[in-house]
């Protein structure tokens, strides 16, 4: 009797412990992400165009409603059609790790952000783009096609969702990862020139973004503990090796390319409002604080109580600021409206030239401007 009680007392504790695994690696270690975007088609007719790929800072498609993002601010200014194959997402649960669209999924399996319903990386957002554009070149004359190639731009913005997976690693193993990263952007890259390459003679015409610090998000504050101790050497080891390859790849496989300094214009609306608040203004005009007028530039206009799981979620109710226009942050990870405009504003200011230029002009347009890498 003795024998079949501890056989069963076993078998109970070995029940539990199956149990709990799987709580645990379904709960946690692979907590459920949905992707937002829908169904994507190329256009059949535009004069002009910007096609977009990227993380949830440039997804017309967002968990929180927004207004305008700095890719459709860009549009208005330019008169073009988009096609923006970024993408955010919505953890499915409270979970801490809560991530959006970066370069290459298969970064995320290598630390542990592993999730059933993965959001599209470059790569699958390109193929998607591939296979909707190749429908569409191939119902095309060749002139038709060079046509509708020169007046394409393409926007390349990751690395806010790469920069936090990173965040609980080492440093030497995240140094690693980015590297990899890096690489496999280029050869995303890679992709995209062969493709237009064999579509017609014509050569890419691409903005590209660095990424900023992560530790000035709002979500920074909430993570805690000793994480993002070497945040700011990732994050210029990231813009360095980013604008080093890009620089690199460019040749003789891009018209032009532009490289816009995420970080440097962050951190300028901060600095604006901080020279604001202590009653200085310098020579530039820093420290006005007169577009828009920030109130704040800390904390996110949205707010819940649960965190960033429960924020990325959408399972509780959240408050929202008075006046999301002068809130630099629109929640714990993402800009406002007023930021997104003038992100948007700024990279046209940079690059209307070489938007407006007709192809035979676009290089030495570059060259006078000095804004390509």
């Amino acid at each position: 009797m003795r024998m079949f009680n501890r056989f069963y007392g076993l078998c109970a504790v070995a029940v539990c412990s199956i149990l709990y695994t799987a709580w645990f690696l379904t709960g946690r270690t692979f907590g459920d992400v949905v992707p937002l975007a829908g169904t994507f088609q190329t256009a059949d007719v535009f004069d002009h165009r910007l096609v977009v790929f990227g993380d949830s800072w440039s997804a017309s498609e967002t968990a929180e409603e927004q207004e305008k993002i700095w890719t459709d601010h860009l549009c208005d200014l330019f008169s073009c059609y988009q096609e923006n194959l970024a993408q955010s997402a919505r953890s499915a649960g409270n979970t801490k790790k809560d991530t959006g669209a970066v370069i290459d999924n298969d970064e995320l399996s290598s630390f542990g952000w592993l999730s059933r319903d993965q959001v599209p990386d470059f790569k699958a957002q390109l193929d998607q783009w591939l296979a909707a554009e190749t429908g569409a070149m191939e119902r095309l004359t060749e002139e038709e096609r060079i046509t509708r190639q020169e007046r394409t731009t393409f926007v390349i913005s990751f690395g806010i969702w790469d920069l936090w997976s990173l965040r609980e690693a080492d440093y030497n193993t995240a140094v690693s990862s980015v590297e990899r990263r890096i690489k496999k952007l280029t050869e995303q890259l890679d992709r995209l020139a062969e493709a237009f390459k064999g579509w017609g003679p014509t050569e890419l015409q691409i903005i590209m973004t660095q990424t900023m610090d992560v530790t000035f998000l709002p979500a920074f504050t909430s993570a805690g503990g000793d994480e993002f101790k070497d945040a700011v050497r990732l994050l210029t080891d990231w813009n360095s090796k980013l604008k080093s390859a890009a620089t690199e790849w460019k040749d003789g496989k891009a018209q032009w390319l532009y490289m816009f300094d995420t970080n440097a214009f962050v951190l300028d609306r901060i600095r604006d409002w901080q020279l604001y608040a202590s009653g200085i203004q310098e020579e530039n005009g820093m420290g006005k604080n007169t577009e828009p007028g920030w109130e704040n530039v800390n904390a996110p206009c949205l707010v819940g109580e649960g965190g960033l799981g429960v924020m990325m979620s959408g399972t509780e109710e959240k408050s929202r600021c008075q006046h999301p226009e002068k809130y630099l942050f629109w929640d714990q990870m993402h800009l406002g409206p007023s930021a997104h405009k003038l992100m948007g504003n700024a990279v046209y200011k940079e690059t209307k030239e070489l938007l407006n230029a007709t192809p035979s002009k676009s290089e030495s347009a570059a060259s006078r401007r000095g804004v390509a890498v």
